[in-house]
Protein backbone atom coordinates (compact mmCIF):
# COMPACT_ATOMS: atom_id res chain seq x y z
CA UNK A 1 0.00 0.00 0.00
CA UNK A 2 2.85 2.37 0.65
CA UNK A 3 4.31 2.06 -2.84
CA UNK A 4 1.21 3.46 -4.51
CA UNK A 5 1.16 6.52 -2.26
CA UNK A 6 4.91 7.19 -2.04
CA UNK A 7 4.70 9.47 -5.06
CA UNK A 8 1.49 11.06 -3.82
CA UNK A 9 -0.33 10.08 -6.99
CA UNK A 10 -1.72 6.59 -7.70
CA UNK A 11 -1.29 7.19 -11.45
CA UNK A 12 2.49 7.21 -11.06
CA UNK A 13 2.43 3.58 -9.90
CA UNK A 14 0.53 2.33 -12.97
CA UNK A 15 2.37 0.33 -15.58
CA UNK A 16 0.95 2.10 -18.62
CA UNK A 17 2.23 -0.54 -21.04
CA UNK A 18 0.28 -3.29 -19.23
CA UNK A 19 -2.69 -0.94 -18.93
CA UNK A 20 -2.87 -0.33 -22.70
CA UNK A 21 -2.40 -4.03 -23.40
CA UNK A 22 -5.26 -4.85 -21.00
CA UNK A 23 -7.51 -2.26 -22.70
CA UNK A 24 -6.74 -3.63 -26.18
CA UNK A 25 -7.29 -7.24 -25.10
CA UNK A 26 -10.54 -6.39 -23.29
CA UNK A 27 -11.96 -4.32 -26.14
CA UNK A 28 -10.98 -7.01 -28.66
CA UNK A 29 -12.55 -9.64 -26.45
CA UNK A 30 -15.76 -7.57 -26.49
CA UNK A 31 -15.78 -7.61 -30.28
CA UNK A 32 -15.27 -11.37 -30.24
CA UNK A 33 -17.74 -11.90 -27.37
CA UNK A 34 -20.63 -9.89 -28.81
CA UNK A 35 -19.74 -10.13 -32.51
CA UNK A 36 -18.89 -13.81 -32.91
CA UNK A 37 -19.26 -16.04 -29.85
CA UNK A 38 -22.62 -14.90 -28.48
CA UNK A 39 -24.11 -12.75 -31.24
CA UNK A 40 -27.11 -15.01 -31.87
CA UNK A 41 -28.25 -15.69 -28.28
CA UNK A 42 -27.46 -12.09 -27.27
CA UNK A 43 -29.39 -10.58 -30.22
CA UNK A 44 -32.31 -12.96 -29.61
CA UNK A 45 -32.50 -12.23 -25.88
CA UNK A 46 -32.11 -8.50 -26.51
CA UNK A 47 -34.59 -8.62 -29.40
CA UNK A 48 -32.13 -6.59 -31.42
CA UNK A 49 -33.24 -4.93 -34.65
CA UNK A 50 -30.78 -3.10 -36.92
CA UNK A 51 -31.53 0.23 -38.60
CA UNK A 52 -32.73 -1.37 -41.84
CA UNK A 53 -35.38 -3.32 -39.95
CA UNK A 54 -33.71 -6.73 -39.99
CA UNK A 55 -34.52 -8.67 -36.83
CA UNK A 56 -31.23 -10.26 -35.81
CA UNK A 57 -33.01 -12.27 -33.15
CA UNK A 58 -34.73 -14.17 -35.99
CA UNK A 59 -31.49 -14.70 -37.91
CA UNK A 60 -32.10 -11.99 -40.50
CA UNK A 61 -28.98 -10.30 -41.91
CA UNK A 62 -28.41 -6.61 -41.34
CA UNK A 63 -27.55 -5.21 -44.78
CA UNK A 64 -27.58 -1.48 -44.05
CA UNK A 65 -24.36 0.44 -43.55
CA UNK A 66 -23.55 1.54 -40.00
CA UNK A 67 -24.54 5.10 -39.21
CA UNK A 68 -22.06 7.61 -37.84
CA UNK A 69 -23.63 7.09 -34.40
CA UNK A 70 -22.40 3.46 -34.49
CA UNK A 71 -18.78 4.62 -34.58
CA UNK A 72 -19.46 7.09 -31.77
CA UNK A 73 -21.00 4.25 -29.75
CA UNK A 74 -17.94 2.07 -30.34
CA UNK A 75 -15.66 4.94 -29.34
CA UNK A 76 -17.65 5.46 -26.13
CA UNK A 77 -17.43 1.72 -25.45
CA UNK A 78 -13.65 1.91 -25.81
CA UNK A 79 -13.53 4.87 -23.41
CA UNK A 80 -15.77 3.04 -20.92
CA UNK A 81 -13.64 -0.09 -21.13
CA UNK A 82 -10.50 1.97 -20.58
CA UNK A 83 -12.02 3.67 -17.52
CA UNK A 84 -13.15 0.39 -15.94
CA UNK A 85 -9.68 -1.04 -16.42
CA UNK A 86 -8.10 2.13 -15.03
CA UNK A 87 -10.24 1.71 -11.93
CA UNK A 88 -8.76 -1.75 -11.37
CA UNK A 89 -5.24 -0.51 -12.05
CA UNK A 90 -5.73 2.02 -9.25
CA UNK A 91 -7.60 -0.27 -6.81
CA UNK A 92 -5.64 -3.52 -7.10
CA UNK A 93 -2.30 -2.17 -5.79
CA UNK A 94 -4.20 -0.79 -2.79
CA UNK A 95 -5.90 -4.12 -2.11
CA UNK A 96 -6.77 -7.07 -4.32
CA UNK A 97 -9.69 -7.69 -1.98
CA UNK A 98 -11.02 -4.23 -2.75
CA UNK A 99 -10.91 -5.09 -6.46
CA UNK A 100 -12.71 -8.38 -5.82
CA UNK A 101 -15.35 -6.53 -3.82
CA UNK A 102 -15.86 -4.15 -6.77
CA UNK A 103 -16.17 -7.06 -9.24
CA UNK A 104 -18.77 -8.80 -7.08
CA UNK A 105 -20.74 -5.65 -6.26
CA UNK A 106 -20.89 -4.35 -9.85
CA UNK A 107 -21.81 -7.83 -11.12
CA UNK A 108 -24.64 -7.98 -8.58
CA UNK A 109 -25.79 -4.50 -9.53
CA UNK A 110 -25.79 -5.44 -13.23
CA UNK A 111 -27.84 -8.57 -12.48
CA UNK A 112 -30.38 -6.62 -10.45
CA UNK A 113 -30.62 -3.92 -13.11
CA UNK A 114 -31.33 -6.52 -15.79
CA UNK A 115 -33.91 -8.25 -13.62
CA UNK A 116 -35.86 -5.01 -13.24
CA UNK A 117 -35.92 -4.63 -17.03
CA UNK A 118 -36.63 -8.21 -18.12
CA UNK A 119 -39.42 -10.33 -16.68
CA UNK A 120 -38.93 -13.39 -18.89
CA UNK A 121 -36.63 -15.78 -17.03
CA UNK A 122 -34.92 -17.27 -20.10
CA UNK A 123 -34.11 -13.85 -21.62
CA UNK A 124 -32.90 -12.61 -18.25
CA UNK A 125 -30.58 -15.59 -17.69
CA UNK A 126 -29.19 -15.35 -21.23
CA UNK A 127 -28.47 -11.62 -21.04
CA UNK A 128 -27.15 -11.82 -17.48
CA UNK A 129 -24.81 -14.67 -18.38
CA UNK A 130 -23.48 -12.94 -21.50
CA UNK A 131 -23.22 -9.37 -20.18
CA UNK A 132 -22.06 -10.12 -16.64
CA UNK A 133 -19.79 -12.87 -17.94
CA UNK A 134 -18.04 -10.37 -20.21
CA UNK A 135 -17.72 -7.84 -17.39
CA UNK A 136 -16.35 -10.52 -15.05
CA UNK A 137 -13.72 -11.70 -17.56
CA UNK A 138 -12.66 -8.12 -18.37
CA UNK A 139 -12.36 -7.48 -14.64
CA UNK A 140 -10.15 -10.56 -14.24
CA UNK A 141 -7.98 -9.40 -17.14
CA UNK A 142 -7.65 -5.93 -15.61
CA UNK A 143 -6.83 -7.21 -12.12
CA UNK A 144 -4.35 -9.72 -13.53
CA UNK A 145 -2.54 -7.18 -15.69
CA UNK A 146 -2.51 -4.63 -12.88
CA UNK A 147 -0.52 -7.10 -10.79
CA UNK A 148 2.27 -7.24 -13.40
Amino acid sequence: METIFETGCPFMAISWLWYFIAVIISFSLGALWYGVLFIKPWAKALRYECDCGADLSKGEKCICKPKASYFFTMFMQLVSTALVILMYFILTPISIWLSILVVVSISGWMKSNLKFQINEWKRFVTLATIDIGYFFIVSLIAVGFSLL
